[in-house]
């Protein structure tokens, strides 16, 4: 397992021709988890992305440890049915780490999910709203929608006991809207990975994810390929 990782990162990479830019990065997450009540809960999120190795089209590849950009994320939840939840929240972003100079990010968002289960898996949709404030832009508004859908299954038996692993998988599509050329611009995500349920509610899970989109000039793709560590607890 531990030569798979790399194997394929590199995999990946060598089936990137003609593209503009190339990347691979380390995105390790930690989250935490309160439920108030059986409807109300609270989320705080928090990620690094750091970036290992740099490809651009025409010159040598570039290898080290660059931070990228730092998140902290928190939020309200409300399970308005049996499927469907409401929830919103407040992202603060410091970004271009590597970089002399440093943009900061303020981000609202507004969020509806829905899960529906049969047999063992559990198929998700997300939908999410965000408004993105940057101060390199003076604060002005950047609205991007996001469109998830999922499907997550235990890979021992027909429900998650303590001690076992699941398959999680996720494709997301997402678009500044009220922008130019929003569709052909927009950026697509896919992720696949293994996780574990530990005990009460404690889960690690890792995976990779590839992450496409053209660049705003139009001429060529920025692609991204992330190595995602995400450990939870309540």
């Amino acid at each position: 397992m531990k030569h798979t990782l790399p194997l394929l990162l590199l995999f990946l990479c060598r089936q990137l021709p003609a593209q503009n830019q190339t990347s691979v990065e380390w995105l390790p997450q930690l989250s935490f988890d309160y439920r108030f009540n059986e409807r109300l809960s609270a989320n705080v999120n928090t990620f690094l992305e750091i970036q290992s190795l740099e490809k651009r089209e025409g010159e040598k590849a570039q290898t080290g440890f660059n931070p990228q950009t730092f998140n902290l994320q928190a939020g309200l939840a409300y399970q308005w049915t049996t499927i469907l939840n409401l929830s919103i929240g407040y992202q603060f972003g410091w970004r271009d780490l590597d970089e002399e100079k440093k943009d900061l990010e303020h981000r609202s968002l507004q969020q509806l999910s829905g899960a529906y289960s049969f047999g063992k898996y559990r198929l998700r949709a997300r939908f999410r709203t965000e408004q993105r404030y940057f101060k390199q832009d003076n604060y002005q508004a950047a609205h991007r929608w996001r469109l998830r859908p999922s499907l997550d299954f235990p890979l021992q038996g027909e429900r998650l006991d303590p001690g076992e692993t699941y398959l999680n998988t996720q494709w997301e599509f997402l678009s500044n809207v009220f922008e130019d050329d929003a569709l052909r611009l927009a950026e697509q995500r896919a992720y696949s990975g293994i996780g574990w349920l530990l005990f009460n509610g404690y889960r690690i899970e890792t995976g990779l994810e590839y992450r496409s989109r053209r660049n705003t000039a139009g001429n060529g793709f920025r692609r991204r390929v992330f190595w995602r560590v995400n450990f939870t607890f309540r």
